[in-house]
């Protein structure tokens, strides 16, 4: 078996050439072997016919007139044809053919001749014989001479020309058939390694790729063919691995340095209160606060990153029931209040507003999902709204919905985010300010994942998260989430972005 493609594709080819010139040998072969037949019949037929016409007009009647039929033929001397004339009881009266014994380089059997010719003239008038090594051809023509007697007049010719031309014709037809082949063998190993080049040079390129240089791509000798449009489709596969592979690495930097903070925070605390055999108990009693805060901020952020890798594993199914949403994100508010008091932060609920309510004014706010991650999603809001208002200010949430979906959206009076950062935001460990990020008084100490984990919870919902609008006075982050009636059935688990 070839193991090679160019080997296999030039076999191939070569293989359908040779069946199609064998055909064609084949079938020029038949047309020439007929041509030439036909050929010699018509030669044959009307040399006898004239012969015949010549010997009826004599007084040929039996072997008396033998010698005057013997002059008639004499007349004509054709090379490589001869005539027999045999009378009305079947005997050989004249003839001009060589006979076995002359030095001609061909030769008849009289006998078998007669016998041919006695049933051909009952035929068709023309049969093929043996002649030694060799066959020749006959024609039979009866006749009536001017004294009304019969007789036939047999035209013979060999056939060793045309045999010598049949077997020249297939001995150039093998001849150039075996160069064809040889000359079809070699253009099509060369044409398959020319069009194949382009595949070794990708499969040479991606053996030098590996995880520290997938920037590097397959050359893309022709754009517009099949083997370009592959190499450009693992152009592209290698450009997902490439932003995959940094995400990773930018993922694991990230979550090293958030890690490492608050470790080395607690460390620190712990060192610092150490260092003295006797202390104030306040100054213990402080230490251990950093150490409290810092490790909750630590079990938040491994919390977090244990959820996002879940979540990229296909392993977080959506814990699916009931739930009202005015009422969880009620509980929400008053839970975040507690976390504004300690800067002053006023955390205001809008009534719930329905544009679709029926006729009552009532609306009911049921949603099916997952109450821990929906919950986690109100309150990663809450936690960034009141992280980056200024002490002293409100944040405003509002429940509404239309025919469609619901609407959560929670506004800060914060500084805003610029321009180029709104893209960002929903990215994992983005944060706006990093040193005010994490001055900032919250649980999760801003480790910039809330916003991610928040968007993945709207999305493995059928819903979004969005930033609605930023300025200077402060930001709208709204949540939407598509209301029981025109909701679809929604993916268990969507991988985060």
């Amino acid at each position: 078996m070839i193991e090679s493609v160019r080997g296999r594709l030039a076999l191939w080819h070569t293989l359908v050439l040779a069946t199609l010139l064998v055909v064609f040998a084949s079938v020029s072969y038949k047309v020439l072997e007929r041509a030439l037949a036909r050929r010699t019949d018509a030669y044959l037929a009307e040399s006898t016919g004239a012969v015949a016409l010549d010997l009826a007009s004599a007084h040929i009647a039996d072997m008396a007139d033998s010698l005057a039929a013997e002059d008639a033929l004499g007349e004509f001397g054709m090379r490589d044809l001869g005539f027999l004339v045999f009378d009305q009881h079947d005997r050989l009266v004249a003839t001009d053919a060589p006979l076995p014994g002359d030095r001609d380089t061909w030769s008849i059997d009289t006998a078998r001749v007669r016998a041919a010719a006695l049933e051909a003239a009952r035929g068709s008038r023309f049969a093929t014989i043996p002649a030694g090594r060799r066959e020749i051809r006959i024609y039979a023509l009866p006749r009536r001479s001017v004294m009304g007697r019969r007789i036939t007049v047999v035209g013979v010719t060999p056939l060793d020309d045309q045999a010598e031309l049949l077997e020249e014709f297939r001995t150039g037809f093998v001849a150039a058939i075996f160069f064809a082949l040889l000359l079809s063998l070699a253009g099509g190993y060369a044409l398959a390694r020319r069009s194949l080049a382009p595949v070794v040079a990708m499969s040479e390129r991606a053996a030098e790729i590996s995880a520290t240089s997938l920037h590097e791509r397959l050359p893309v000798a022709n754009a517009g063919d099949e083997l370009g449009r592959l190499a450009q489709t693992f152009n592209d596969l290698l450009a997902r691995l490439d932003t995959a592979f940094e995400q990773q690495r930018r993922f694991m930097a990230d979550a090293s340095h958030e890690l490492r903070t608050p470790v080395a925070i607690m460390r620190g605390e712990a060192d610092v209160a150490l260092s003295q055999p006797q202390r104030d108990p306040e100054e213990y009693r402080g230490a251990l606060r950093v150490v409290r805060d810092e490790g909750r901020r630590l079990s938040r952020v491994v919390a977090d990153l244990f959820l996002l890798a879940r979540v990229d594993a296909g392993r977080r199914p959506l814990q699916r029931s009931e739930i009202y949403l005015d009422e969880l994100v009620a509980e929400c508010v008053r839970a975040a209040r507690a976390l504004g008091a300690a800067r002053e932060t006023v955390v205001t609920l809008r009534p719930p507003q329905d544009p679709a309510s029926d006729g009552n004014g009532t609306v009911d706010w049921t949603f099916e999902g997952d109450e821990e991650l929906l919950r986690s999603l109100v309150m990663n809001l809450l936690d960034n709204a009141i992280k980056h208002s200024p002490p002293g200010s409100a944040v405003d949430v509002c429940l509404t919905c239309d025919e469609a979906s619901y609407r959560i959206g929670v506004s800060d009076n914060g500084p805003g985010i610029p321009a180029e950062a709104r893209g960002q935001v929903f990215e994992r460990f983005f944060r706006v300010d990093r040193a005010r990020a994490r001055e900032a008084a919250s649980e999760s100490g801003g480790a910039g994942l809330g916003l991610a984990i928040g968007r993945w919870i709207a999305e493995a919902h059928g819903g979004s998260l969005t930033l609605a609008e930023s300025s200077s006075r402060g930001s709208r982050f709204e949540v939407r989430l598509p209301r029981p009636d025109v909701a679809g059935v929604s993916a268990g688990v969507v991988a985060a972005t």
